[in-house]
């Protein structure tokens, strides 16, 4: 079996801090009714889930807690156990704070964190994909000096935009050419319009063009929700194409996407989808562009191996 990184998925503990987002109350989310998560999602549960999949290693990626400071990445650490379940953290901060630099070097304390992901999403028409509260954040000198703090300490900056936001995004790329950034969930392909696919393709070759942004092959319900490889070929082929397959990656954004589309579907659509490949290729893809980004050790994935049953077996 294949083995793979999954470069991106989620833990929570409802209670340990307020997600205000998987409240009894709160709204549904862009992809629908998320009511089927709305429960605790531990270290121990996303390795069941992984079980029988070839999933080594992971990154975990931050799950909008409102926890002040370091706090969600450091209980993940202790999640973590000494496994490789996550193997990496992307935490948050608002880059925008004054003290970013210190809230920053704070989270460096945690040996797996590797990076913050601030989602910018804003949407002019659908207000459902409006993540912060203004469209214009990328070009804030705030912002900016926040980005400088990611970049002198070596960190990567994961986000999520919507495709009228990609060309701004590789603005910022190439403003801070040695910042890794890393585009999630494939740059939302929206497609209500025809001018939603313009802008999505037009957008992702412009950050395809700087060799300091990579790409996540995921939240691919927003073109197909069960993943269906005639519906996401053209999409996933055409990114692929265009970044190459060092700087694209395959995650599981488990357990929102399970909502969608289970992993063992996941895994052997994309596989369909990309079977013309080399399996060289196929390889950066499902593990070694996420070993390469977020700096995970490949010779540690034994390790994982073992750290993963026995998270099972608790």
């Amino acid at each position: 079996m294949r083995q793979r990184i999954d470069a991106h998925h989620h833990l929570w503990k409802l209670g340990h801090f307020p997600y205000d987002w998987l409240s009894p109350d709160a709204p549904p989310r862009p992809f629908g009714d998320h009511t089927g998560i709305k429960h605790d999602y531990l270290a121990s549960d996303y390795a069941r889930d992984m079980a029988g999949t070839g999933v080594v290693a992971s990154v975990f990626v931050e799950s909008s807690a409102n926890a002040p400071g370091a706090g969600e990445v450091e209980w993940v650490e202790g999640q973590a156990d000494g496994g490789r379940m996550p193997a990496a953290s992307v935490g948050y901060v608002d880059l925008r704070r004054p003290d970013a630099g210190e809230v920053l070097s704070g989270f460096q304390r945690s040996p797996r964190m590797r990076g913050i992901r601030m989602s910018l999403a804003w949407d002019a028409t659908r207000p459902r994909w409006r993540f912060v509260e203004t469209p214009d954040i990328m070009g804030t000198p705030e912002f900016r000096r926040g980005l400088a703090e990611l970049d002198r300490r070596g960190l990567v900056f994961d986000t999520l935009v919507v495709p009228a936001q990609l060309a701004e995004l590789a603005g910022v790329a190439r403003a801070f050419p040695d910042l890794q950034i890393v585009v999630n969930h494939l740059g939302t392909p929206l497609h209500d319009t025809p001018q939603d696919a313009a802008e999505w393709s037009e957008g992702m070759r412009a950050c395809a063009a700087c060799p300091n942004m990579a790409v996540k092959l995921s939240g691919l319900w927003v073109i197909d929700r069960g993943w269906a490889p005639e519906r996401i070929a053209g999409p996933v082929r055409m990114v692929v194409e265009a970044f190459g397959a060092d700087r694209c990656m395959w995650t599981s954004n488990y357990p929102v996407e399970k909502l969608m589309c289970r992993v063992d579907d996941q895994l052997r659509n994309l596989e369909a989808v990309l079977e013309d490949l080399p399996e060289d290729d196929k390889d950066m893809i499902f593990r070694g562009t996420a070993a390469r980004v977020y700096r995970i050790p490949l010779a540690a994935e034994a390790a994982a191996v073992d750290g993963a049953r026995q998270s099972v077996a608790r």
